[in-house]
Order: structure tokens, then C-alpha cells, then sequence
């Protein structure tokens, strides 16, 4: 009699807590479940004189979504420089990835590589100063465009799982585990 109070117990608290985990995990996504914004358009790579110019969307050792160019030795794959080509404003009031302004073109004209981004934009990166021209950049007085130099790879920053969605994906897994055993 009292084993089987004690099964009866232990069924209905194993979905009750199978859905609480769940709940958790699905919750730590906040950027996947409620992102409103498609993903941006990939920019192919600018080759020229053996220097590689890319513009990471995200990841970048500027610091925000988009808006950065990097250069790197084609032969080597070593970071020449990079450089925050405009600065993104962010709205507490709204989510961050809608306000993510991302670079959709690259190309190389004499000596200086034009970036056009999602606002229609333009600007000009000298290659060999990294000097930033072109619309207002939206950074403050003086800013010399954020400029990095060799040796500051860009950092993985966050991720999509927190530490209560991690918790919450293994709760999941050691409840499937225990219900395979029964």
C-alpha cells in the first residue's frame, strides 16, 4: 500500500517537473522565441593585394551588431586591423536585435573600401590610415572610428543558452532518462 503511494506520487510529480525545466529552458531563449527581425544578408569578402576584408555581422571585436570591418592577411588568416566603421544607438525601450544595423556591401575602389550598410549608408575606409568618411557615423565627437589593432581577436560574447537554460535542458534529459527506466 504504501509502495504504491509512493509510485502514484512519484508519476505525477515527474511531468509536473518535466514541464517546470521546460518552461525554464524555453524562457532563457528570449532572443529566439521573440526575435522579429530576418537574418541579415551575408557579405562576401573583399581579396585584394593578399589583405582579406570582411564584415562580421556579430562576434566582432567591435563591440555591437554589425558596423565593424575587419582585414586580415589572406595567406596567414592574422588580423591586420579593425575598424567600427559607425556606431549603433540602443533603445532600452525596445528589443536589440530590430535596432541591429548590419554592413550589406563591401567593395574596393583606389585604395579605399566603400561599405554601404541596411540604413543606406555609405562610407569609405582608407585602407592603409583605417579613416573613416561618409554619412554621419553616429558616434561621438572624436571617436577615431574604434580602431583595433593586431592581437584583439574578436571574443565570443554571450550565448544562446543561460545558465538556466542549460539547468533546465539537463533536467529535461535526466527525465526522459528515468522515465526510459521505469
Amino acid at each position: 500500500m504504501v509502495e504504491a503511494r509512493v509510485t502514484i506520487a512519484m508519476r505525477i510529480r515527474t511531468p509536473i517537473r518535466s514541464t517546470l525545466l521546460a518552461l525554464c529552458f524555453i524562457g532563457s531563449l528570449p532572443s529566439v522565441a521573440l526575435g522579429k527581425r530576418a537574418a541579415p544578408v551575408e557579405v562576401p569578402p573583399v581579396l585584394a593585394g593578399g589583405v582579406r576584408y570582411e564584415a562580421p555581422h556579430v562576434l566582432n571585436p567591435c563591440k555591437q551588431n554589425g558596423g565593424c570591418v575587419v582585414a586580415y592577411d589572406n595567406a596567414t588568416n592574422a588580423l591586420l586591423w579593425s575598424v567600427k566603421v559607425y556606431c549603433t544607438r540602443y533603445d532600452s525601450n525596445l528589443e536589440q536585435d530590430v535596432q541591429d544595423v548590419f554592413i550589406t556591401s563591401l567593395a574596393l575602389e583606389g585604395g579605399r573600401l566603400l561599405v554601404g550598410n541596411e540604413k543606406g549608408q555609405h562610407f569609405s575606409i582608407a585602407t592603409d590610415t583605417q579613416t573613416v568618411s561618409g554619412d554621419d557615423r553616429g558616434c561621438s565627437n572624436g571617436s577615431s572610428g574604434c580602431r583595433y589593432l593586431p592581437g584583439k581577436r574578436p571574443q565570443p560574447t554571450g550565448g544562446i543558452l543561460t545558465i538556466w537554460g542549460a539547468l533546465g535542458l539537463l533536467g529535461i534529459v535526466r527525465a526522459r532518462r528515468k522515465r526510459g527506466r521505469s
